[in-house]
């Protein structure tokens, strides 16, 4: 199987390298030259453009930083379109704007060729272990196609509906974890407020009704310790977080809960925390507090 990826960043780089491991042929595009040479380095094969890799690669997957990237890699002089052939299939695993992506699935489709959405969610740790969750949206036929190259990605693969699907639950997930975070953060903070021991606390979170997976991984491996290292960033947060706020404005239905947090989120994020791990939202609740939940 040969597999070209377009991306090398946080997600798409060790998305590659884990293809590598797994003895996946892969090509590789990426802006960032240096990028490019230290997979060349590992044995990957070069591409001189998208439509390059196109050409050479059945399977091509974009990781990139959003859709009007993601586009414009498409329709562009030296895109994906003048390198896809009607048996290649794009999988586009960015966090992408639904609406958008039924769009660009649609205009492949007129010109005969195939795509399908599949975002991903277990940030870069579980890229690179190969233990992602992945959502797709698309074909079935398509899905089952790639689904054994997906495995080398990911343990957790679904195939969640039509093109879009996939791009729709990623952003819904990360509203649900985003909320969950913000609420757990506002309970420990509180409750280091009023005297409690927050490793104690979380014993009895994550033995009750409110344990999450912010409770149970998140706050004693990050915030506990104060290990804030970057991984997936605020500022994707409050990307996918306006992917699903607009989504609902779309549809014209009231989200007070996700919009409540998605002012928080949008306040750290205001105060120059985007580059930030999307973990450190704790910081900002730790100041509204002022208290530090610390084990």
């Amino acid at each position: 199987m040969r597999v070209g990826i377009i991306g090398l960043g946080n997600m798409g780089g060790r998305m590659a390298k884990r293809l590598l491991e797994q003895n996946v042929e892969v090509g590789v595009y990426d802006l960032n030259k240096d990028f490019v040479q230290m997979f060349v380095g590992l044995g990957a094969e070069e591409a001189e453009s998208p439509a390059d890799l196109a050409s050479k690669f059945q399977y091509v997957i974009t990781v990139l930083p959003n859709v009007y990237i993601v586009k414009e890699t498409l329709t562009g002089p030296q895109g994906l379109m003048k390198g896809l052939r009607p048996e290649s299939l794009l999988i586009e695993m960015t966090t992408s704007i639904p609406s958008v992506t039924k769009e660009l699935s649609a205009m492949l489709k007129n010109e005969g060729l195939r795509m399908i959405d599949a975002p991903v969610s277990g940030g870069v740790k579980k890229a690179e272990d190969g233990s992602l969750s992945i959502m797709v949206g698309g074909e079935v036929a398509d899905f089952e196609e790639v689904k054994p190259l997906l495995s080398c990605l990911g343990q957790n693969i679904f195939h969640v509906g039509e093109a879009g699907a996939g791009h729709t639950i990623k952003a819904l997930n990360n509203m649900i974890s985003a909320t969950t975070l913000a609420a757990t953060g506002e309970a420990m903070a509180l409750g280091v407020k009023l005297g409690l021991d927050p490793t104690k606390m979380l014993k009895v979170i994550n033995s009750s009704t409110g344990k999450s997976f912010s409770s149970d991984f998140k706050f004693p491996n990050q915030v506990l310790t104060r290990n804030f290292e970057v991984g997936f960033t605020l500022d994707l947060m409050v990307k996918d977080l306006k992917i699903a706020m607009n989504m609902a404005e779309e549809e014209k239905v009231p989200m007070f809960i996700s919009s409540a947090s998605f002012q928080l989120w949008k306040h750290a994020w205001s105060q120059g925390g985007g580059s930030q791990d999307h973990t450190a939202i704790v910081k900002y609740i730790e100041e509204m507090f002022d208290v530090e939940i610390k084990g």
